[in-house]
């Protein structure tokens, strides 16, 4: 699906962040970092925060900037469960110098997957083999529009220091 709404870029993350793939379902986005949702998950309500340099190692990236990612994907877990209510929320980064692969881009990233099955392990979220969510563009708004609203609400002074 991704190919077909935008080829096969060297960088996902970065034809993410420059709205070349598909529609961008944006939560926060500033000229460092952008909070997303992204359109192919394994849960419902799946939240990703990058910051927008393309970096692919740790080594490589600003402590400070990865520590904004970091807070940023912690607001957006406050988020999620506050709104989504899943059992627990997973958090990974999953960028990697390795190349393209699923769930994993050639650019440092968060995912935030909240989980809803006591049973579910990382193996059955970090894998499309048992399909994808599919949804709509109005399923989409609810979402974005109920996430923005709890993202102003829950210590949003926090973001950014």
């Amino acid at each position: 699906m991704i190919k077909s709404e935008g080829g096969d870029p060297p960088c996902l993350m970065c034809a993410i962040r420059d709205r070349r793939v598909g529609e961008t379902i944006v939560l926060h986005e500033d000229d460092e970092q952008i909070v997303l949702l992204p359109r192919y998950v394994r849960r419902w309500g799946h939240v990703l925060a990058m910051p927008k340099a393309h970096v692919t190692a740790y080594a490589d990236i600003d402590e400070e900037v990865w520590m904004r990612t970091a807070r940023l994907a912690h607001h957006a877990a406050c988020v999620v469960e506050a709104e989504m209510r899943p059992i627990r929320c997973y958090q990974a980064s999953t960028g990697s110098a390795a190349g393209e692969l699923t769930q994993t881009s050639a650019h440092l990233h968060i995912h935030v997957i909240p989980l809803y099955d006591a049973d579910d392990r990382p193996a059955d979220v970090f894998s499309w083999a048992d399909g994808i969510w599919v949804a709509d563009s109005a399923e989409w708004e609810d979402l974005r529009r109920r996430y923005h609203a709890r993202w102003t609400l829950i210590a949003g002074s926090r973001i950014g220091r």
